[in-house]
């Protein structure tokens, strides 16, 4: 894996930092910030859930242009206009006084914090790398962990020295100030050429579904167009399969004082928590990227979602305070296996010409279903549901869809049995 960086720094190092600077527009940081926003608004839980969820719906709706531009125009472009948009939405939200403010700042940076900014990379590294694919998403992947390791505990600071707002105020200017120069300054040194792979990667998909590598035979690359691809039932198993993670972690983050609360855990465990979340994340994101590389995506894709399920489960449990170790270890380890198989699931079947507007067309799915993340759970509250109950239901449901990648192979497998005897 080192070696492997060292051949692309500049690039790699990229799309880490794109990821790393995505933080403010993710629900791991907002929701420390939540309550400081609506206790100045003076509105019930289920109002600033409403509000979070309806905004990140609406921001889910611009993805799949957003992709469209993506494949379109060079990076370097993109760049430029989506941190200059990251920079206002962080400035509207720090100063925010009314719910249709909070709505426009939220907006802005779910669109492109938890949107944009990691479809950017992600497709990049999709359509600059193809034999090491996995272990180029499992290297940016880092940037999630690094940024949770780092982000939360900087704004805790901020917020107790200066407040909410002049916090959001400096993670604004440090995308102006700080991100765009250092991202245009390896973009320019990677030397990379719109829509071609880095030298010595390959323009085929030797990855079969099962078998040792030297067992799998060449899967013949072809380019599907969206349109094509709606048209595929596999791609809506692998979609609903995707989408879990982010929906998942993003209801559980952002309900996270209320599950403190409600076990009796001191919300100074949570630092130490998610540092070791990241921690988990970023060792298994570099530990799968390999994996996939040499036997695909799909085993690691059905570990995953079990992992998700068995995460959220000890989530619910609750009892002594070491279960949320417990719980942030399982959790980082299944999303540390969601970025490099996600990633690598899409153009394995559906080739990489396509990809961002593929890949913008799932954001959208995605980052919708991530909007109902904190609703329900926070309509459960209210109407009396304990969070343990609702963890646990929720829990049973995951693992029982860790079956869909399984399913998606099953279809393929006699898919292509289909073709092989014509």
């Amino acid at each position: 894996m080192f070696s492997f960086f060292k051949r692309h720094p500049y690039l790699l190092a990229f799309g880490i930092f794109q990821i790393f600077f995505s933080a403010p527009g993710q629900t791991f940081l907002i929701a420390l910030y939540v309550s400081h926003i609506f206790e100045d608004m003076n509105v019930s839980e289920s109002m600033a859930a409403g509000v979070y969820s309806t905004a990140t719906l609406c921001a889910a709706v611009l993805l799949n242009p957003a992709g469209q531009l993506i494949d379109k125009y060079r990076i370097q472009t993109i760049m430029k206009w989506v941190t200059c948009l990251m920079a206002l939405g962080c400035l509207i939200l720090a100063g925010a006084r009314t719910l249709t403010a909070a709505f426009i700042g939220f907006f802005i940076v779910r669109l492109i914090g938890q949107g944009v900014f990691s479809l950017s990379a992600s497709t990049l590294m999709v359509k600059s790398f193809h034999a090491n694919r996995g272990k180029a998403m499992g290297l940016i992947t880092l940037g999630f962990p690094l940024s949770e390791a780092v982000y939360p505990a900087l704004a805790l600071g901020l917020i107790g020295w200066l407040g909410w707002r002049t916090s959001y105020v400096i993670f604004g200017l440090s995308n102006l100030l700080l991100m765009l120069p250092l991202q245009m300054f390896l973009l320019n040194r990677s030397n990379i050429t719109h829509g071609e792979f880095q030298p010595g990667e390959t323009d085929v998909n030797p990855q079969h579904l099962r078998g040792k590598p030297e067992q799998r035979h060449i899967r013949d690359h072809e380019s599907f167009t969206v349109r094509q691809v709606v048209r595929d039932p596999k791609f809506y198993l692998i979609l609903i399969a995707s989408c879990l993670p982010p929906m998942i972690v993003t209801g559980l983050f952002f309900h996270q004082d209320t599950l403190f609360e409600s076990n009796a855990w001191a919300i100074a465990y949570a630092a130490s928590g998610l540092m070791l979340y990241a921690v988990c994340k970023a060792a298994s994101s570099l530990w799968i990227g390999g994996v996939v590389d040499r036997y695909g995506p799909m085993i690691p894709f059905i570990v995953l979602i079990f992992l998700m399920g068995l995460g959220t489960w000890l989530a619910g449990l609750g009892g002594h305070p070491v279960m949320i170790y417990v719980y942030y270890c399982v959790i980082g380890a299944s999303l540390g296996f969601s970025s490099p198989v996600t990633n690598v699931v899409y153009p394995h079947f559906y080739g990489p010409k396509h990809m961002g507007s593929i890949k913008g067309l799932v954001a959208t799915f995605r980052n919708g279903l991530t909007a109902l993340g904190p609703l329900p759970v926070a309509m459960a509250l209210d109407a009396g549901i304990t969070i343990n109950t609702v963890l646990k239901l929720t829990a049973y449901a995951i693992m029982a869809m860790s079956v869909l990648p399984w399913i998606v192979y099953v279809i393929d497998d006699r898919e292509t049995a289909r073709r092989t005897a014509r």
